[in-house]
């Protein structure tokens, strides 16, 4: 089961990454109306939550680009963005990244515990192993690609 969970965390991070990778900065940065947040932001955010649940609650080194986590935690949002923000080519780079490390780090004990137990404020879901956040990993990744699919669609019409 470890391995199908890794597996299938992997294929959906790289469908995101091909899914994006002709779109351009500019693109990238329009925020549709009615909606809260562009491409960026979402590719961004699964980044940083993606870093959380792996390597932070696993007590693991993070590799956080220093302004990250204010552009991109649950409730930022871009319209709050200053001038710095990264281009698509670094989001890119750091999903890609990612989810190497990610492979590497936890193919042989996705089994482990963690220490403290995480609560997730959203959703009251109580995580006690790395399998479990992983496994949350692979909805909250697809949740936000189809965000990401439902944006460029209006971007490109």
């Amino acid at each position: 089961m470890s391995d199908f969970i890794l597996n299938q965390l992997g294929v959906i991070r790289r469908q995101t990454i091909k899914y994006v990778s002709e779109v351009s900065d500019s693109a990238a940065e329009i925020i549709p109306a009615g909606l809260r947040n562009n491409i960026k932001w979402n590719l961004g955010h699964l980044y940083v939550v993606q870093e959380r649940f792996a390597f932070e609650l696993t007590n693991k080194e993070t590799n956080f680009p220093s302004y990250f986590k204010e552009l991109f935690d649950p409730g930022t949002k871009p319209t709050d963005w200053g001038p710095e923000r990264p281009s698509m080519s670094q989001l890119i780079d750091l999903l890609s990244e990612q989810i190497v490390r990610i492979e590497s780090a936890f193919s042989n004990n996705l089994k482990e515990e963690i220490n403290p137990h995480y609560q997730s404020a959203s959703t009251g879901l109580s995580f006690k192993t790395i399998e479990q956040l992983m496994s949350f990993s692979i909805y909250h990744e697809a949740m936000h690609f189809a965000t990401i699919k439902n944006i460029k669609s209006i971007i490109n019409n």
